[in-house]
C-alpha cells in the first residue's frame, strides 16, 4: 500500500523519504524532495524500477513547504498534470515567502535576536544558497484537517499538525493503522521549531503532538529516518526534549539577560556554519515567546533593537 523512497539531500540531514500511495487508478505521491539533479534521478529512477512512468502519478500531496518536501513539485506537476492537495495555512504563506523572496521577517528576527550584522548576511546567503527560488503554489485542493483521502484498500484521514510549519499534515490510516508523519513525529532528532511573528509556534507544536496520543498506531512512516512504532514514547520524548531546553534557558537569564543569538552561542557547544545557525536563532526565539506567554521569562530592549531576556518577576 504504502512504498517509501529515500532521496539524497545536500544538508547534514543526507535524506528525506517520499511515499508512493497506490490510489484506484495510478498513484499518490506523498512530498517530492528538493530541487537537485540528484534527487530528480533518484526518484525518476526509483519509479523507472517499480514500472510506474510520471504520467501514472496521479495525485501529489505536499506535507509542508518546506524545500526538501516541494523542492520537485513544480517540475512533477509539469510531468504528470498531477492533482495537487496541501494545507490553506501553507499554501497561503509559501504565497508570502514566493512575494518577498525569502522570510517576509527574516530582518525583524535578527534583529530581535541579538545577531550581528554580519552573521545576519552570511545565514541569509548561506540560506539562498540552499532552497530553491519560492514559487506559488494553485492546489487543486485546500486542506483544512479532517478531510479523507480514498486510496487502494482504505482512505486516509488528513490530521492538520502546525507547529513545524502553520500548515503541516500527517495522515492516517484507521484500517492499517499506520501514520505518515511527514517532519512531525520523528525518532532519531526533532524537528525545527522556527519563530513566527504573533504566534506561538512552540505550544502549536507541542499541541499537536498531544493530538496524536490517542490514535492507535502500529507503524509510524516518517521523512526522515527508518520506520518506527511506540509513538507515544517518541512523542514525550520529544515533548520532554523541549521542556529541558526550556530549562536550559531558564538557567542561562538567570545568571545575566541574553538574547536569542547570546543563548545559540551558549546552548550548542560546537560552532555552528551560518546555515545552522539561522535555525537556532529561530528556534529559541520560538522558545522565548513559549515561555514569555507562560510568565517563565520576560525581554527588554537594548538601544540596538535587540530583545535580551531574564527571568520573569515571580521567577526569580
Amino acid at each position: 500500500m504504502i512504498q517509501t523512497i529515500t532521496l539524497p539531500v545536500p544538508w547534514d540531514l543526507k535524506s528525506v523519504n517520499v511515499h508512493l500511495v497506490n490510489l484506484n487508478d495510478g498513484f499518490m505521491l506523498i512530498d517530492s524532495g528538493v530541487a537537485t539533479k540528484e534527487c530528480f534521478h533518484v526518484l525518476e529512477s526509483a519509479l523507472a524500477e517499480r514500472g510506474i512512468a510520471w504520467p501514472d502519478v496521479r495525485t501529489l500531496l505536499l506535507t509542508h513547504y518546506h524545500p526538501d518536501h516541494i523542492g520537485l513539485s513544480w517540475k512533477i506537476l509539469d510531468l504528470t498534470s498531477a492533482r495537487l492537495i496541501m494545507h490553506r495555512a501553507d499554501a497561503a504563506y509559501l504565497e508570502e515567502l514566493a512575494r518577498v523572496d525569502g522570510v517576509p521577517w527574516y530582518a525583524q528576527a535578527m534583529r530581535i535576536g541579538g545577531v550581528p550584522a554580519e552573521l545576519a548576511a552570511g545565514m541569509e546567503s548561506a540560506l539562498r544558497g540552499n532552497r530553491p527560488a519560492f514559487r506559488t503554489h494553485h492546489p487543486d485542493q485546500l486542506l483544512e484537517g479532517g478531510e479523507t483521502i480514498a486510496v487502494k484498500g482504505g482512505v486516509f484521514e488528513i490530521i492538520w499538525t502546525p507547529g513545524h510549519t502553520p500548515g503541516h499534515v500527517c495522515l492516517y490510516s484507521r484500517e492499517h493503522r499506520v501514520l505518515i508523519s511527514g517532519d512531525h513525529v520523528l525518532q532519531k532528532i526533532t524537528p525545527n521549531i522556527a519563530w513566527h511573528p504573533e504566534h506561538d509556534m512552540l505550544a502549536n507544536y507541542l499541541a499537536s503532538l498531544d493530538l496524536l496520543l490517542p490514535y492507535d498506531i502500529d507503524l509510524v512512516i516518517p521523512s526522515h529516518g527508518t520506520q518506527f512504532n511506540d509513538h507515544r514514547t517518541v512523542i514525550r520524548g520529544t515533548a520532554q526534549h523541549h521542556e529541558e531546553r526550556c530549562g536550559a534557558i531558564l538557567g542561562h537569564v538567570t545568571d545575566a539577560p541574553m538574547t536569542a543569538h547570546e543563548l545559540v552561542l551558549a546552548l550548542w557547544r560546537r560552532k555552528l556554519s551560518a546555515f545552522h545557525h539561522n535555525f537556532a536563532v529561530f528556534e529559541i526565539l520560538a522558545h522565548l515567546e513559549y515561555m514569555a506567554r507562560r510568565g517563565r521569562v520576560s525581554p527588554h530592549a537594548r538601544p540596538d533593537g535587540a530583545m535580551a531576556w531574564q527571568p520573569a518577576p515571580d521567577q526569580r
